[in-house]
């Protein structure tokens, strides 16, 4: 072993001792603890700096004594082993990368064992490891990626804030508890500093992480990586860089300082010279990553700042930056969703910022947005808290549900707990009536495209808001456009004056456009009276008659349904009565809004046990499959989106597709196939394909709908025959080939019947289904399963396909397998034919009954003396009959053109007159010779 070091060792000895190293990884957990440390002592002693023949297997003796020993290693032995591993990292560019590597990850499973032992051996080895792997952060991508992982679990693992000290007073300068993290920060500074231009993307995402796991902490230890962060984001502004990870990384010490120490080391100010502001870029930062801050300091601070910028920028004019200036207050106005994040003050200074956002609300219209969307977070986070079946100490977990930026789900607020939630949520419901009552003055006088976004601050504020106050809001809303009398009846309006003015009328219809918005908002939290109020309204307003205010009343009536299930039960024969009633409207988008309630209700009438409501449904199921027969694509299209929510909603309800109300859904729309027109039945059949399309597997977990619709094949009707074979192209497109195979019997016994129909494509679309068959199943299984009278047919598909797949030089599996088989052998024997002679073969074969109806008609010409038309006959695929003239008894067959003729003529038309010709001149003969042999039978 002492010996291996020596440079003139022989070969042969160089391989005696690499094969002793890999004996030697192999037995170690055979070994003793004493042999082991022996070994880990010699392991080191043969390591060098520089790399060697035996370094790789010197370092995989020591990943296997480290991942096999627990506490036996001597804490001495481990630390000289990270010494000898960052000595030989330090010297990357000599030795081969995949080693530096995989001194790498000893480096952090070496640190490992020294986790929780002597502290000061700890922070050693913490730094060293720390600085040997940041610099390959600044190598070749892969590497630098590998080592940022690498660091990245390291802080992870070994850095927390609750190790260290966490007294504000207590000298910070003198501990070992802190003088690992401040050098690691320092090789990051350093490292920050070296670099010319922006760093990498590896080395941003470890100092992202280091201020995560320092939280409140990196107000002492990470001053300096923020400074240089902001230093190397103003050069980047200048330069119009690409600042994105850089932002990210600066985002993460705002959420781990928080806005106040951010804007302590990075003010932004107004310039007196010029002025300017500095820092204006960190207001992008800070809208993104702020959480759990205070909403005292946005209005204290932020709100001021903004002021003096507004007063600043009617002064800037002369200096050309006054919309500059007003553009930043406005940016920083705009701040405020990002300080109602977990605010931590809720409960003392909401009701100061609510009288701050009434006054925005009536004075800064382009705050409307910002003001809807803090009161969504402020009243949505706490119910989400409260609602939550997480720990108290844990509510982060429902917090990212609300908030998506990666660095803020990191972010633990600790003093949000469910009894704060509670008190934060009666806090804002104290201050809610006068707010809401602002919000819907401002929603009326608002044009449609800004009063939009204040309708979910109104939604969640009248969620909190006591259910009396919220009616008397609602009340004096209608009573504000006239929409209810003095004795609060609503106006009949079914009968109006002939000399009422038409834009009253439409004024009129756009207040309750408005009021109904507003009450699709108010629905969530309210009580009984309310709801009842509601859809009183909406009822009156469904039978106003006008298509546009209905279909605001049906998205009332949705949103209804949708946040109280109990109404529709209740109210479920009234509901049925009044939308039955209903014409289906002709606008598109109020029938998209009609069948949205139709959901509901056909949801909920399908999980009740009630024969009347099922007997109901019908009706509404009715009207939705009406639709899917419909001539225009944008209404068919509603028709299958709402069926295929239907049949979601109920799928998941019911677990599986074999029982409860999916099951009974399926057999609804089976029941259209008995009793009904043709067009519901084909309808039925398009919205099985609609189902059947999503979701394949309903034909093996319901084995009853293959058989119903192929049963339907029994009928006359071109349109319910065309649904069919629909279905089944759709059915054998989605479904898996192993569930494919049990069906293949009743498809083909089912569809080839009609496989000698050519009229409206019906051949055609029983080839394509035959073609995926034999894709998917093989053709031996679909041979198996056809019947013998249609195993020419099947022969002629399975040629054609060959045909096609040989031309194109590319021989498939189903392809070589029919080869092989014995039953297909003969006919892919013979000469090979064009993709259209053979599809002409078939089409001739299936007409062979047209032509026996045509030597009928030779007989019955020849025994009246007549031979007018007798060669018009045909089956329609290119055979045209010829004039009288032409078959007149004194002309010979030697006087019709041969195929020469048309030699002149361009190949495809060529063939095409040379097949009508051929085939006219073989009816002619035929015609000649049964009259040869009526004559001599005559005779």
């Amino acid at each position: 072993m002492k010996g291996s070091k020596d440079e003139s060792l022989s070969k042969s000895e160089h391989l005696e001792v690499l094969h002793m190293l890999n004996v030697v990884r192999l037995i170690v957990p055979c070994l003793s603890v004493n042999v082991r440390q022996k070994v880990l002592s010699e392991m080191r002693n043969l390591l060098n700096s520089e790399f060697s023949a035996v370094t790789r297997h010197i370092f995989y003796v020591i990943e296997a004594i480290l991942e096999t020993s627990s506490l036996e290693v001597p804490l001495e032995e481990v630390e000289e082993i990270i010494v000898s591993l960052a000595s030989y990292i330090s010297l990357v560019e000599k030795n081969p990368m995949d080693t530096v590597m995989s001194a790498a990850s000893l480096l952090k499973c070496s640190l490992e064992k020294v986790r929780g032992e002597e502290f000061s051996t700890w922070s050693r080895c913490l730094s060293l490891v720390v600085k040997s792997l940041a610099g390959l952060l600044t190598s070749e991508s892969g590497t630098a990626s590998q080592a940022s992982n690498l660091l990245k679990e390291i802080i992870n693992c070994h850095i927390h804030g609750r190790n260290f000290s966490t007294d504000e007073n207590h000298s910070l300068d003198g501990d070992m508890d802190t003088s690992a993290l401040k050098s690691a920060c320092i090789v990051f500074e350093k490292l920050l500093v070296s670099v010319k231009e922006i760093p990498n993307q590896h080395t941003l995402a470890v100092v992202s992480v280091l201020f995560l796991k320092l939280d409140k902490r990196s107000h002492h230890f990470g001053m300096g990586l923020v400074l240089k962060l902001a230093d190397l984001m103003t050069l980047a502004s200048k330069d119009k860089s690409d600042t994105k990870h850089v932002e990210e990384c600066i985002g993460y010490a705002v959420t781990a300082l928080g806005p106040e120490k951010i804007l302590e080391l990075l003010p932004i100010s107004l310039n007196a010279d010029d002025l300017t502001c500095s820092n204006i870029w960190l207001i992008n930062v800070l809208k993104k990553y702020i959480i759990g801050s205070s909403l005292g300091f946005y209005i204290e601070n932020i709100v001021p700042l903004a002021k003096s910028l507004k007063r600043a920028s009617r002064k800037a004019k002369k200096f050309g930056t006054g919309e500059d200036l007003q553009t930043h207050a406005y940016s920083l106005l705009g701040l405020l969703p990002a300080f109602c994040r977990y605010p931590i003050d809720t409960q003392k200074k909401f009701g100061s910022l609510a009288k701050l956002l009434i006054k925005f609300l009536k004075k800064i219209s382009f705050m409307h947005e910002d003001i809807s969307v803090a009161l969504q977070e402020l009243v949505h986070q706490n119910k989400d808290i409260i609602r939550s079946d997480q720990d108290s100490d844990h509510p982060e977990h429902s917090r990212n549900n609300v908030v998506e930026e990666s660095p803020l789900k990191f972010r633990s607020v600790s003093s949000y707990t469910k009894k704060v939630a509670t008190r934060n949520i009666k806090t804002l419901a104290s201050c809610s009536e006068e707010l809401l009552e602002c919000l819907i003055d401002v929603f009326f006088d608002s044009p449609p495209e800004k009063s939009s976004c204040l309708k979910g601050a109104i939604g969640c504020l009248a969620s909190i808001t006591d259910s009396s106050v919220t009616r008397k809001i609602f009340v004096s809303s209608l009573e504000r456009f006239e929409l209810v009398n003095g004795v609060a009846q609503f106006e009949n309006l079914s009968h109006i004056p002939s000399s009422f003015d038409i834009s009253t009328t439409m004024e009129k219809d756009a207040h309750r456009c408005l009021v109904m918005e507003l009450a699709s908002s108010l629905v969530e939290g309210a009580n009984e009276d309310l709801i009842d109020l509601i859809y009183k309204f909406i009822k009156h307003t469904l039978q106003a008659g006008d298509e546009v205010v209905q279909h605001e009343a049906y998205c009332g009536l949705s949103s209804l349904l949708e946040g109280h299930s109990d109404f529709c039960s209740v109210q479920f024969a009234e509901l049925m009565d009044m939308l039955l009633g209903l014409k289906s409207p002709v606008n598109v988008t109020t029938l998209k809004s009609r069948f949205a309630v139709f959901q509901n209700i056909l949801v909920c009438a399908l999980k009740t046990t009630l024969e009347e409501d099922n007997t109901k449904a019908f009706l509404i199921l009715n009207e939705i499959i009406l639709k899917l027969k419909d001539s225009k694509d944008e209404v068919r299209k509603i028709a299958y989106d709402v069926l295929l929510r239907i049949s979601s909603s109920l799928r998941n309800s019911s677990g599986t597709c074999s029982d409860g109300p999916h099951r009974e859904l399926i057999s609804m729309i089976m029941g259209y196939f008995s009793g009904s027109s043709p067009h519901i039945k084909s309808g039925a059949v398009s919205a099985l394909s609609v189902l059947v399309y999503k979701d394949a597997d309903m034909c093996v977990f319901l084995p009853d709908i293959l058989p119903s619709v192929l049963a339907l094949l029994q009928s006359k009707s071109v349109e319910v025959i065309k649904a069919v074979l629909g279905f089944v192209k759709v059915l054998v497109s989605c479904m898996q080939a192993k569930d494919l195979q049990n069906l293949l019997p009743d498809i083909a016994s089912g569809i080839l019947p009609w496989s000698s129909n050519s009229r409206h494509h019906f051949r055609t679309k029983i080839i394509i289904i035959l073609e995926i068959m034999i894709r998917k199943c093989g053709s031996s299984a679909v041979r198996v399963v056809t019947p013998e009278k249609y195993r020419e047919f099947v022969k002629s598909v399975l040629e054609n396909r060959h045909a096609r797949t040989h031309s194109k030089g590319a021989s498939g599996t189903d392809t070589e397998q029919n080869i092989t088989d014995p039953y297909w052998r003969g006919s892919l024997s013979r000469p090979k034919r064009t993709g259209k002679e053979l599809h002409t073969s078939v089409e001739e074969k299936s007409s062979m009954k047209s032509r026996k109806r045509g030597k009928k008609m030779n007989k019955h010409a020849e025994a009246t003396g007549s031979n007018e038309n007798v060669l018009s006959t045909g089956s329609g695929n290119g055979m045209t009959g010829f004039s009288k003239a032409s078959h007149s008894k004194g002309r010979s067959t030697k006087t019709w053109p041969n195929h020469n003729v048309m030699e002149h003529k361009s190949g495809g038309k060529r063939k095409m007159e040379q097949r009508k010709f051929g085939k006219n001149i073989e009816a002619v003969r035929r015609h000649k010779k049964i009259k040869r042999e009526k004559q001599k039978s005559k005779l």
